[in-house]
């Protein structure tokens, strides 16, 4: 009989958390090591008052922003990519349960997502339409994965990992990082588990940033150009019921949240409607002359 989850041989998931001494992650993150079946990594950037009310298996303290300091680490420390089959990599200012994140690894497991976020409650501050919990959906196949939340398999963020070298921010990513999964339906928003993101939108990375003279709008505009001239992909919902089965779900749950009916939020949802009737579906992947990630994908993804 088994003990617990901690009983089982390995972790189902790898959770590696940047927090800042103004964190807003809730319980779940504070679940004692004894009653979760996931490890939790801490990598504080700042003095962290609370840290002792967290119960990690490991604290990994590293300067700079997000994504440059996952790239450090995680190269530094490539046994923690053989921990668990995924990472899940939230931003520090998330707010959900435990039964909520533990709905959302079932839900990744159960379809063998590659790639997925869980989706944003209609109340929360977002910058991309397709985020936003849809009513109708348990999960939705994408082509778009935010920064904010992703899980990603651990053979996905080997070829992901050489992007985020040098780029605390690393924008324009998620507009690429599908583009490496192999088999339909393997990338998706997951509907059933929604969490909070209620801090302003590019306040507080993209601050610290440029506190520190850094555009990461600019850096964005720079590698994105630099890799794809000037082909932007747009974030699509590709089911479920197909691409016209969830234009059909968008509109359905976007007329009846409520929520989301403002003025601020109206080019967004705008954006994205239009995104869903005209838009190429395929995600960017990279230049075509750039063997080492395609080679990987080849050998890892399928």
């Amino acid at each position: 009989m088994s003990d617990g989850p901690r009983a089982q041989a390995r972790p189902r998931v790898l959770v590696l958390i940047r927090l800042g001494a103004d964190h807003r992650v809730s319980g779940w993150a504070k679940t004692p090591r004894a009653e979760r079946d996931w490890d939790l990594v801490l990598s504080p950037y700042q003095d962290v008052p609370d840290l002792a009310e967290f119960e990690p298996d490991e604290v990994l303290p590293e300067a700079g922003g997000k994504w440059d300091a996952i790239h450090r680490l995680l190269t530094r420390r490539t046994d923690l990519l053989e921990r668990a089959p995924r990472v899940w990599l939230p931003d520090d200012d998330l707010e959900a349960d435990a039964a909520i994140v533990a709905r959302f690894l079932d839900v990744v497991e159960a379809h063998d997502l590659a790639l997925a976020q869980p989706a944003l409650t209609p109340d929360s501050a977002f910058s991309h339409a397709i985020t936003v919990r849809n009513r109708f959906a348990r999960l939705r196949p994408t082509n778009f994965v935010e920064l904010m939340a992703p899980i990603l398999s651990t053979e996905l963020l080997r070829v992901c990992l050489p992007e985020m070298e040098g780029r605390p921010a690393a924008k324009g990513l998620d507009f690429v990082w599908a583009g490496h999964v192999r088999g339909a339906g393997r990338v998706a928003i997951v509907d059933a588990a929604a969490v909070a993101h209620r801090r302003p939108i590019g306040r507080h990375l993209a601050g610290r940033a440029r506190a520190k003279g850094h555009d990461v709008d600019a850096e964005r505009d720079a590698w994105m150009t630099a890799r794809f001239g000037r082909r932007w992909g747009r974030p699509v919902a590709l089911g479920p019921g197909g691409r016209a089965g969830a234009t059909l779900l968008t509109l359905l749950s976007f007329a009846t949240t409520p929520a989301l009916w403002t003025r601020a939020n109206a080019p967004r949802l705008g954006k994205h409607l239009l995104a869903q009737l005209i838009a190429p579906a395929r995600a960017l992947a990279g230049p075509s002359d750039r063997p080492g990630p395609k080679a990987a994908v080849a050998s890892g993804l399928d």
